[in-house]
Order: structure tokens, then C-alpha cells, then sequence
């Protein structure tokens, strides 16, 4: 099972609920992470593939926490179903009653498939639940500091490759200006980036450029990938978006994104450093999220979740220092120090 502590399959015959729950450590403190909706309907068997997700991404929020010096280990879970015709209160409330009876192990949040709204129905049976609306004393949407922290990633990039923690007069490409991405837009262009974008939803690139007329718009993904003079890309939609056609493609310098598990299998981190092409781990980059929700399990603060995530910026650099130093590339370097602080060692 991947060195997990604990699994916990879920049935409320009443509401319909079926649901996992992965904890994969607890060394650093409860476990933190998200709440997946979804029906897995390709999959030829949607249990086993809900199970396996959620153990791959329990492991992730391990690394991802102990990286951003929070007090938790990792968890994950999720709902099996569509949560367009799925999801009710009832389902949400019993499944509330599940990560209650965990006793503090497993901090929930929201995820693919769930939002602030849905945290706030779980919360009424569960007071391990975090992601909240402000209404109910919870942080709101993430995306903001998730943002800000793959920004500081980029900024300590810029430091490793070019002498100075800054964008001004890099061209930055951002596949993905969504919830994320168009944050991420704006903090580029306060500091002076070029920016180009794409996106496969029109109504999201037309919000972008009605806001900054001065963004660029490639045509895909693949033309984004390629575009001339590219210093950055920035992956911040799917999984996987680093392959074996994307990669040999790659114009930029380097890689810094918001998307969870951007290296579509073992060796594409090789693949990257034989290429000279810097890559910032997207557990690491990406955790502002996660450190905003954990901050709201103390009485959320944005000034306070903010400083944490500033952090990203020293533990991205400390990353590329230590890969230097032990001849691997950065997604080694960070695993490495992640599972010394796992393991109750200092991580440097």
C-alpha cells in the first residue's frame, strides 16, 4: 500500500455515498488534504480506480506538507460519483460523519468536484473540515495564495537561473487561466513579465484579455509549448502536462506550475535536467493552497497564510541548491528532503 497508515472504505446505503479515505502519514501531524468528487467512468473498475487515486494523492499531500512546514501528514479522499448528479446534503452530511469518526486524522478540504459550499454542509458533522466560506469562519478560495506561492516559486527560479528574483522583461507562458492561472496573470504583469496564455475554455481567455489587453494568446497548448522565445511555462490545468512530446518540444528555460503531478511518469525529471531546462516541483510551488486552508484550522489570518506562503520562495531556492550540491534534479532533491522531515530529520 505505499507505506500508508490507514484506508477507510465508505458506505451510506441511505444517501448513496461510497467514498475512500487514504492516510498516508501522520508522522508530522493530522493528515491535510482534499476531497475528490468524481465517477471515474472510464475506468473499467471505478472502486479500484478511486482507491488507487486516492492513495497516489494522499502520498502527494504528505510531501506537499511536510515541504511547506506545515504540522500535518497527508490524506486525501474521495466520493465515488458524479457530483453533478450525485452530490446531495444528505451524501455530504453522512460522509461528514466519516471523517468525524476519524477523531482528528484526517483534515478534509476541498478538491475537484467539491467547493467552499460543500465544506460548509460537511462541516455541520464534522469539525475537522477546513476550506470553509468566510461566513463560516473559513478561508474562502484558495486559489489566491496557491497563486502568490507558484509566483514566489517562479521568483526564486528567476534568482537560480538569471542572478535576481525577478520576471521583468521574461516571457511567461501559462497554460490554464482558470482559477489559478489568472491570479497567477496578474502577479506576472505587476512585475513586469511578458505574458501568453492558453486556455481550452474561449469565455476564460476572453476574461483574461478583457482585464490585460497586453497578454498574448497561443493557439494550444502545443503552440504555447513551442512559442518563440519563451523564458517560463507555467503549467496550471491537468496532470501530466510534462511528457515525452512535450518535453523534447520545450522552448523555455524553465518550469513553474500550479497543476498537481506535472511529470507523466518516472525519468521525465531526467528528461528535463539532460535539457538544461529547470524545473520547480509542483508539490512545492503550488502548496499556498494548503497553507491557507491549514491556517484557517488556527482562526484564519490572510496576512499570516500569506507570509507562510511567501515562504515558497526560500524553500524552492534551498530545492535547487540541494539538487546542485547531490548532482540529481530538483523533484529527487525535494522528495529527499521531504522524507528526512518524514522521517523527524532536520531536511537539510
Amino acid at each position: 500500500m505505499g507505506g500508508h497508515e490507514q484506508v477507510v472504505l465508505c458506505q451510506d446505503r441511505a444517501s448513496g455515498l461510497k467514498a475512500v479515505i487514504a492516510l498516508h502519514s501522520t508522522a508530522l501531524g493530522p493528515g491535510l488534504g482534499g476531497t475528490r468528487f468524481h465517477a471515474y467512468a472510464g475506468e473499467e473498475n471505478p472502486e479500484e480506480a478511486a482507491v488507487m487515486d486516492a492513495l497516489n494523492l494522499a502520498r502527494g499531500m504528505s510531501y506537499k506538507n511536510a515541504l511547506a512546514g506545515l504540522p500535518h501528514g497527508g490524506g486525501k479522499a474521495v466520493i465515488i460519483g458524479d457530483p453533478e448528479k450525485a452530490k446531495t446534503e444528505e451524501l455530504l452530511l453522512a460522509y461528514g460523519r466519516f471523517v468525524a469518526s476519524l477523531g482528528g486524522r484526517y483534515v478534509t478540504a476541498c478538491d475537484v468536484g467539491t467547493y467552499v459550499q460543500d465544506m460548509d454542509v460537511i462541516a455541520r458533522e464534522c469539525r475537522w473540515t477546513t476550506g470553509r466560506s468566510p461566513e463560516q469562519g473559513g478561508a474562502g478560495d484558495s486559489s489566491v495564495l496557491t497563486a502568490f506561492g507558484v509566483f514566489q516559486g517562479m521568483r526564486a527560479s528567476a534568482q537560480h537561473l538569471w542572478g535576481a528574483p525577478t520576471l521583468r522583461g521574461r516571457t511567461v507562458g501559462i497554460a490554464g487561466v482558470g482559477k489559478v492561472g489568472h491570479h497567477l496573470v496578474d502577479h506576472l504583469l505587476e512585475d513586469g513579465a511578458r505574458v501568453v496564455v492558453t486556455d481550452v475554455r474561449t469565455e476564460t481567455l476572453d476574461r483574461v484579455r478583457a482585464a490585460h489587453p497586453e497578454v498574448m494568446v497561443a493557439a494550444d497548448t502545443a503552440a504555447l509549448v513551442r512559442f518563440e522565445g519563451l523564458d517560463v511555462y507555467a503549467p496550471c490545468a491537468l496532470g501530466g502536462a510534462l511528457d515525452d512530446d512535450t518535453v523534447p518540444a520545450l522552448t523555455a528555460r524553465a518550469v513553474c506550475g500550479a497543476a498537481n503531478n506535472q511529470l507523466a511518469h518516472p525519468g521525465v525529471e531526467k528528461d528535463l535536467a539532460d535539457r538544461g531546462i529547470l524545473y520547480a516541483p509542483d508539490y512545492v510551488v503550488n502548496a499556498g493552497g494548503v497553507i491557507q486552508v491549514a491556517d484557517e484550522l488556527l482562526g484564519f489570518d490572510f496576512a499570516r497564510a500569506k507570509a507562510k506562503a511567501a515562504k515558497i520562495f526560500d524553500t524552492t531556492l534551498s530545492i535547487f541548491e540541494r539538487a546542485e550540491t547531490d548532482g540529481v534534479p530538483p523533484a529527487v532533491a525535494a522528495d529527499r528532503i521531504a522524507e528526512a522531515r518524514m522521517a523527524g530529520g532536520e531536511g537539510h
